[in-house]
């Protein structure tokens, strides 16, 4: 990769910012940027970032629909995954206010046990922004929750 290129990636890889998967399963998925790493590790030599992302997204609702069928159309399926900085598309969105970063997801999470519980809390947490995707601190509707739980169609 250009030196250049990879400058300019890793300076926009902050924590907070929404970014597009470009390879493997969850390709045409977006997440949320948890923490970057400058390939310190044995295992993994190469940059990296610790991603929390969406795998389902919530499908739409309207007022006619029962509260049951609301509820049941709003699922979110996460996934906490690490990723090689070559493989993501950074978008102009971020959601570092929205969000407590560093409470979604950490490096202990992909090697305990319980990376399933984490998952499902990951979801809850993305569903409840997607519910309630007003500000506390400006009190209006955020463009950058908004994009993030909207399906990619490509």
């Amino acid at each position: 990769m250009n030196i250049l290129r990879y400058c300019i990636i890793i300076n926009l890889l902050k924590p907070g910012k929404v970014i597009i998967i470009l390879n493997g399963r969850r390709a045409g998925k977006k997440a949320v940027i948890v923490n970057t790493y400058e390939g310190q590790t044995r295992e993994r030599p190469y940059s990296y970032c610790l991603v929390a992302g969406i795998e389902k997204h919530p499908l739409k609702v309207n007022k006619s629909m029962t509260k049951k069928k609301i509820v049941k159309r709003s699922k979110v399926k996460a996934f906490i995954k690490c990723i090689n900085v070559n493989h993501i598309l950074p978008t102009r969105y971020q959601v570092a206010n929205d969000f407590d970063i560093k409470s979604l997801a950490s490096d202990d999470v992909l090697k305990s046990k319980n990376k399933k519980k984490e998952v499902k809390k990951l979801g809850k947490i993305f569903r409840d922004k997607f519910l309630e995707p007003v500000n506390k601190k400006t009190g209006e509707v955020s463009k950058d929750i908004s994009f993030l739980h909207k399906k990619l169609y490509f």
